[in-house]
């Protein structure tokens, strides 16, 4: 007799009863169904751990202990009908087999037309490669990821592909093939397959979702006593709490474990239930003991059971309270033995030379923190955050829904609103979105620094999203909690797309944080016509709203409209504002095409409109030479100018507020650019999206500063503009050959005109600052024939007006050049162009100049005399090139 048959739950149930036995016919046909039942069920566990060799065991040996942890977790008192024990043995053979390839009669072709598939390989490539993969990438991805997408996508399949278990068949290759099926009588199949399925499916629901999901109780079949009816609530809240509760050394045998080397979280698990005895009874709770003692280094593992056992206390009480609620009968254990304390855990399950302190990070006032790092903290005061993050995750909303109805590229729109009522000052973000369900609402929503997108949930709300190419603005899960730098009061209003008006669901918040917020169903002058979301957030203080639309250079406050257009110049979604009418102030990709003035106005913003202003006629001028970035898969990455603006119009080129070059993430304003007009596409560096990294490599960066310096070179500039204008396409890699790089004794020279001197075999270069500093202390100095004043550094392009954050950019090339990693640097500066020049001068190889700067680091300086002054020799700090000595 097997383990399992001496159970109480399968003797007074399954097993042969005294006589008589009027239902004994009936009992056998169970039986017999039950015993070929697990031997093919049998077959398909030990299939599991092929794929799946660092999991536990799941083979026949779990499903057969799962009757004696319920016979443990229900008591000897707790009555099953022997339908109900067909139904729950059965759940408890098929509850795991989806986690082995074996249970899909197409093998992996089943998986590969699942939109999870798409989904999953899609996250994977996504997190290796760091950017959004390709159609083809997905199609074809290398056996790596390929392999881990099958064990990921069969663990999160396994529960919902159990409910299909019980009725589907497997053929053999024979020409005239055999079908197979875990359930051999057709009628018991049809009859009790389909229960069965959905109480193993049940497994990896939330608790609460049995009474919405599982059928009320069922009568019996033809032929069957009446009383053989099943309740499938009871039996699935059976399976889960066994299923959790079945942690001992049967799930890890220690001659197993040793040829499996399970590493990471799985060893943890295996290490702790290696150690684990059965659990035992007392009261009503269920008592875990170990082997022995956990060391210092089988800490994790000990946490891991700790943690494990939490889980398995939940679900005995979760049940606890869905049958007690139900008036069902309640089972015998309701929790777990000192597992409110780790301290009194390690009484029973030991632990030597430590003790399990948990120590892990608390939030005591998660409110405050929240309120601290969702605002002023982390984004600044800044009053136009709030607005920006509404916006964009309005934006993603759009962007998932066109992909997931497959709508055209420039679909959907986001409104912004304000206007005042008794409560004050409002301002409202609604789209046309994908909206939020119950379950998103209540979960990834409110959950501070968790986003949705790219989760296991959004695999499962929005199906085949991830692999479409969707990429979220939003990647931190904290944006919607700013909203409370501008008031505590905030309404939610949002619907599923696809789901009925009468589904709209409001989400309300009358004091920030501090207090519940109130979730209700719309009333129906509260329903949303289309599916999407509405937020409105009432103002504080009206000095809000004022500072939101103010600019410290203009009296008059920007518009709502004009606040919005700068805020999202690049935005992909159709942008309106509705205050009195609705207007389109920007237009879904509209930045790629509109006339190039049009752009940098939107950047610069409103002092620019007038055209009477000076800044108007010089963005005018500029607007012909933006220039699109595409990438080699055609996507446009920036549409923008080198400036030739004297760096002495601070107005118009560093001011905080009104900068006409930027960088964007999803479409929004992020940092600015010096000596660029226009607008780089970046990717956030900082959870705060207040600084973006270009996404334009070096070759795309290239391309362009080359068509710059073309289209430059045709203006009539004078040469210090020649100059700044050269130092920003030299650090994108772009040829200057034609501009003035250097001052020399003849002037302003390029590095064409250097290149074709006479040049002396030393040559000394000193910084152009020095120069500088020199010109203002001595006078006009005239620079000796061998000598060249140039700028030494690289432009500080990218803008991010903080002191704490240094970023490399633009990139680096990445080959290590003629001196290794230092010609890097120099290879992106005015002053290696000028020794590129130097070396063409003498008609030597580059390679050639062994020791480009000979100046002692050290505690000498190199000084020279570099000219005269009023006939007076004029020494300074130099750098020394000597021309190499032929061989």
């Amino acid at each position: 007799m097997k383990r399992f048959e001496k159970t109480t739950l399968w003797q007074k149930t399954l097993a042969i009863q005294l006589d008589p036995d009027t239902e004994a016919t009936n009992r056998a046909r169970l039986r017999a169904a039950y015993e070929s039942f697990r031997e093919r069920a049998g077959v398909l566990a030990a299939e599991i751990a092929i794929v799946l060799p660092e999991f536990t065991v799941h083979d026949i040996t779990h499903l057969d202990a799962l009757w004696e942890m319920a016979q443990l977790i229900t008591g000897e008192k707790f009555t099953l009908t022997p339908a109900e024990a067909f139904v729950l043995g059965g759940a408890f053979l098929i509850h795991d087999l989806g986690m082995g390839l074996a249970a899909y009669p197409k093998g992996v072709d089943a998986l590969q037309k699942t939109e999870l598939w798409h989904d999953t390989v899609a996250s994977l490539l996504q997190k290796k490669h760091g950017r959004q993969s390709t159609i083809d990438e997905v199609k074809n991805p290398p056996e790596i990821i390929r392999n881990a997408a099958i064990r990921q996508v069969l663990r999160e399949l396994h529960a919902k592909h159990a409910e299909h278990l019980a009725l589907i068949s497997w053929q053999d290759c024979h020409p005239s093939p055999n079908e197979y099926f875990l359930i051999d009588d057709p009628t018991l199949r049809n009859t009790y397959g389909p229960i069965i399925g959905k109480i193993a499916h049940s497994h990896w629901w939330p608790t609460e979702q049995l009474i919405q999901d599982l059928p009320r109780e069922m009568g019996a079949p033809g032929g069957f006593d009446n009383s053989w009816t099943v309740d499938s609530v009871k039996l699935a809240c059976i399976l889960r709490t066994a299923d959790a509760s079945h942690l001992d050394e049967r799930r890890a045998p220690g001659f197993l474990t040793t040829l499996r080397k399970p590493a990471g979280i799985s060893a943890d698990h295996w290490s702790f239930q290696e150690k684990l005895y059965q659990p035992r009874l007392e009261s009503d709770r269920l008592v875990y003991t170990s082997k022995d003692n956990f060391s210092v280094e089988e800490a994790s593992a000990w946490w891991a059971c700790f943690d494990a056992l939490k889980v398995v206390d939940r679900e005995l009480r979760q049940v606890d309270s869905l049958l007690a609620d139900t008036n069902r009968p309640r089972l015998s254990a309701r929790g777990v033995a000192y597992i409110d304390d780790p301290l009194r855990l390690a009484k029973l399950i030991g632990t030597s030379t430590w003790l399990p302190i948990d120590a892990k990070i608390q939030v005591g006032d998660v409110a405050r923190l929240i309120g601290s790092l969702g605002g002023e903290k982390l984004y600044g005061r800044n009053e136009t955050v709030p607005l920006r993050e509404l916006i964009q995750n309005a934006s993603d909303a759009v962007r998932a829904r066109r992909l997931v109805e497959g709508r055209p590229a420039d679909w959907g729109w986001v409104t912004v609103r304000t206007g005042e009522d008794i409560n004050g000052r409002w301002v409202e973000v609604e789209d046309s979105g994908v909206g939020m369900s119950i379950n998103v609402l209540t979960g990834p929503f409110l959950d501070f620094g968790n986003s949705f997108w790219g989760t296991p949930l959004m695999h499962k709300e929005l199906p085949g999203l991830e692999s479409k190419g969707f990429s979220s603005s939003g990647q931190f899960g904290i944006g919607f909690f700013s909203v409370f730098m501008w008031g505590g009061k905030v309404q939610v209003i949002t619907r599923r797309a696809e789901r009925a008006r009468d589904e709209t669901l409001i989400l309300e918040f009358q004091n920030g944080l501090t207090s519940r917020p109130i979730l209700r169903k719309a009333h129906i002058h509260e329903c949303l016509i289309e599916g999407g979301t509405r937020i409105r957030v009432w103002m504080s203080s009206p000095t809000i709203f004022n500072q939101m639309l103010r600019d410290s250079n203009l009296q008059k406050p920007w518009t709502l409209e004009e606040r919005c257009a700068w805020l999202c110049p690049t935005l992909d979604v159709n942008l309106y504002v509705e205050n009195k009418n609705k207007k389109l102030v920007v237009g879904a990709y509209d930045w790629i095409s509109i006339k190039g003035s049009k752009l940098l106005q939107r950047l610069f913003g409103p002092r620019s409109n007038k055209s009477t202003t000076e800044d108007a006629t010089l963005l005018k001028a500029l607007g012909p030479m933006l220039r699109l970035l595409t990438s080699p898969s055609g996507e446009v990455v920036g549409r923008a100018c080198v400036s030739t603006i004297k760096e002495n119009r601070t107005d118009l080129v560093d001011h905080e507020r009104v900068t006409p070059g930027v960088v964007t993430i999803g479409g929004f304003r992020s940092c600015e650019l010096r000596g660029i007009f226009g607008v780089f596409v970046g990717k956030p560096h900082t959870a705060a999206r207040d600084i973006g990294v270009p996404v334009a490599d070096i070759d795309i960066l290239r391309l362009w500063a080359a068509e710059q310096a073309d289209l430059i070179f045709n203006e009539s500039l004078d040469s210090e503009l020649q100059v700044d204008c050269a130092s920003i396409i030299r650090a994108l890699n772009g040829a200057t050959q034609k501009f003035h790089i250097a001052n020399g004794a003849g002037g302003w020279k390029s590095a064409e005109e250097i290149s074709k001197e006479n040049l002396d075999d030393e040559v000394l270069i000193l910084q152009d600052a020095a120069l500088y500093l020199a010109h203002r202390e001595f006078g006009e100095i005239k620079l000796h024939k061998n000598v060249f004043a140039v700028a030494m550094g690289i432009p500080g392009i990218l803008q991010t007006r903080r002191h704490d954050v240094w970023i490399n950019w633009p990139p680096e090339n990445d080959s290590e050049g003629i001196w290794g990693r230092a010609w890097r640097f120099h290879s992106r500066t005015l002053n290696g162009a000028l020794i590129e020049a130097i070396a063409k001068a003498w008609n030597i190889p580059l390679r050639q100049i062994s020791k480009v700067f000979q100046q002692d680091t050290g505690k000498k300086t190199i000084k020279r005399e570099i000219g005269l002054c009023n006939g007076n020799p004029v020494v300074l700090g130099v750098y020394v090139i000597r021309k190499p000595k032929s061989s």
